[in-house]
Parts: C-alpha cells; structure tokens; sequence
C-alpha cells in the first residue's frame, strides 16, 4: 500500500481516532481487573499488569503521552505483586489503587473523555 504524504496524514489521524475511542473500554476493564484482583482472583493481577502494560507503549505511539506514562506507573506497581512472595498489602493496595486513579484521570485530562 502506497500513501502520498496528504493520504497518510489522513490514515494516521483515523488510526488515532480509533485508538481514542478505544481508551474508555481499555480503562473500564483496568478497573474491572483491579475489582477483581481486590477479590482474590489469582489471574487478575497478571492481566492488569499486561493490559497497563500494552496501554504504556500504545499511548505514546499514538500520541497519549500522559496516558502512556500513567500506563506504565500502574505497570511498574502491579509487577512486583505478581511474585508469590508479595501480598496484597494495604500499602500495595493504596499505591495501585493511586495508580489507577491517575489513569483515568490522564484519560480525562488528555481527550475530554470523563467518567470512564
């Protein structure tokens, strides 16, 4: 497939739209992965980490930054809970639950998008 410059400008800006009208769906099933981490479910926090994970490297692909960055912070705070080692402390739960909070409100600030 070959673009001239104009026809790829119009191509990117689709791909971002779509992106974008994506992220209220992506960041709902952060919350709900979250929700059922808090209720024991072994599996939730590995998808959580991974899904914050894909939402760190897409945000700034698709020109999110602050999502992206926000992205990787609850990344890098749910990755060590993954360890058996690691419970799910009170202190773990307020940093992830902090990180969670910044997501969304990154979405909020960067596209408009409230209430997700």
């Amino acid at each position: 497939m070959t673009f001239t410059p104009s026809s790829f400008s119009v191509f990117l800006e689709a791909q971002r739209a779509d992106y974008r009208s994506s992220l209220p769906q992506r960041l709902d099933q952060i919350e709900s992965l979250w929700r059922q981490a808090l209720n024991g479910e072994a599996q939730a926090l590995a998808s959580l980490e991974r899904c914050a994970h894909n939402l760190a490297g897409s945000g700034a692909t698709f020109g999110f930054a602050a999502l992206g960055d926000a992205a990787r912070v609850l990344e890098l705070a749910v990755g060590p809970l993954l360890g058996a080692a690691h419970a799910l402390t009170p202190a773990a739960q307020a940093e992830v639950n902090r990180a969670v909070d910044a997501l969304l409100l990154s979405l909020s600030g960067e596209t408009g998008i409230q209430g997700v």
